[in-house]
């Protein structure tokens, strides 16, 4: 006769967005499950959705009340983080003393800080885990247009150092953030990173045929993603009407939202491009994408050259590389560390005639587009989500051993 069955471990999940649109937190979860795990999630209520995600077998959903911070000033972005840590520090400790202890509690930046709503469970020996998807003094530093100096950069250094001190891991989303939050004071010992990969069952490896197919309909150049001015889908924009004059049936695509999305509708009809411009309404799921990509001539990663950029690896770039679409970018340090000339074609920051020039070279050049597509494939032969899997749960049930 078979025993009762073993209680599964139970960890805690806590992010300051919405838990239907951010793939990185909705991966962590799914591997947890996977290895043996209850999770509680812990995320911010989507008002665009009329519903919010149900409880599903081995994972609940809290929803604290807190604002998401995209149209606030400083003070308020700043109380809504707040609100949120204390918030979400109360159901950790309500849960963890009427629910079952938690083996661990994984807190995902931004901000850093909310590492210190699970205090009283660190205090009495559960482990904390910070994961940084993005470095706060940078992405602030950009979005208010301050010095280096100023005294809330050196703040927001100084709010990331104690962040990595009190938490007893952390994890980086790529090498080059990795070694600059090691500049910051952030330990060899107790961190590690762990990409952001393109979904395996949304962004299937699309087959690349054996001889480039003809250009059946127009030229579609893609982007989809976040319309913020450090990601420089103007200056994308800008390259069309030199594009127009070169490519004949040309179309760019532009599937996304963002503070930024009215001022680039009007910049492209003030260029004439309005009719050869096409912008979604809004964010698209996630699930709907590989379908609006699928058969693109060319991707574009037209970046900034920001603070904030030169440690991100976006990841449209890897989701373009999965479904075998060529890829125009900006050589960021970061891109520059897991890609290499002839993987992507590379163009400088802020030069829209460098990316007509780029996307020009793939139209007029189809059997370089699909060997560029070809040898862009080899970053997953080195980066996959076993490897990414195995490792974050090799990290995490370290940290619970006793």
């Amino acid at each position: 006769m078979n025993g009762p069955a073993a209680k599964r471990p139970r960890a805690g999940m806590v992010a300051y967005t919405f838990y239907g649109t951010d793939e990185r937190v909705k991966r962590h979860v799914a591997h947890l499950v996977d290895a043996g795990y209850d999770v509680d999630v812990i995320s911010l209520v989507d008002p665009t959705k009329s519903s919010q995600p149900n409880d599903q077998d081995h994972v609940r959903f809290f929803h604290p009340s807190a604002r998401q911070y995209d149209r606030q000033g400083k003070l308020q972005i700043l109380l809504s983080y707040a609100a949120f840590m204390f918030a979400s520090g109360w159901i950790l400790l309500r849960n963890h003393f009427s629910s079952g202890r938690y083996a661990f509690v994984h807190v995902n930046n931004m901000p850093n800080f909310l590492v210190f709503g699970a205090l009283p469970l660190r205090v009495i020996g559960v482990p904390v885990v910070l994961d940084l998807h993005d470095n706060m003094p940078e992405i602030y530093q950009h979005k208010f247009g301050v010095d280096p100096a100023h005294w809330a950069i050196r703040s927001l250094y100084f709010e990331e150092w104690i962040s990595m001190k009190f938490a007893s891991f952390c994890f980086a989303a790529t090498h080059t953030q990795c070694e600059r939050l090691r500049e910051n004071g952030l330990s060899d010992s107790k961190s590690a990173v762990l990409l952001n990969l393109p979904s395996l069952e949304r962004f299937p490896k699309w087959p690349l045929p054996d001889s480039p197919a003809p250009i059946d309909g127009p030229f579609r150049i893609v982007y989809h993603g976040t319309l913020t001015s450090r990601l420089g889908v103007d200056l994308a924009i800008r390259a069309m009407p030199l594009l127009r004059e070169r490519i004949p049936g040309v179309r760019f695509e532009i599937t996304g939202n963002g503070e930024q999305r009215a001022e680039l509708v009007r910049l492209a009809d003030e260029l004439g491009v309005g009719d050869i411009v096409a912008f979604s309404e809004g964010f698209v799921p996630t699930e709907r994408l590989a379908g609006l990509l699928r058969g693109a001539h060319v991707g574009v990663i037209p970046s900034r050259d920001t603070i904030a950029t030169k440690v991100m690896l976006p990841v449209k770039l890897l989701e373009y590389v999965r479904m075998g679409i060529p890829c125009v970018t900006v050589a960021t340090p970061t891109i520059r560390h897991y890609f290499e000339e002839g993987m992507v074609r590379f163009v400088p920051p802020e030069s829209p005639e460098a990316i007509a020039d780029a996307i020009e070279y793939f139209y007029r050049n189809p059997e370089q587009r699909l060997e560029t597509a070809r040898a862009a494939r080899q970053f997953f032969e080195t980066h996959n989500l076993a490897t990414e899997r195995e490792r974050y749960v090799d990290r995490v049930r370290r940290l619970t051993i006793k």
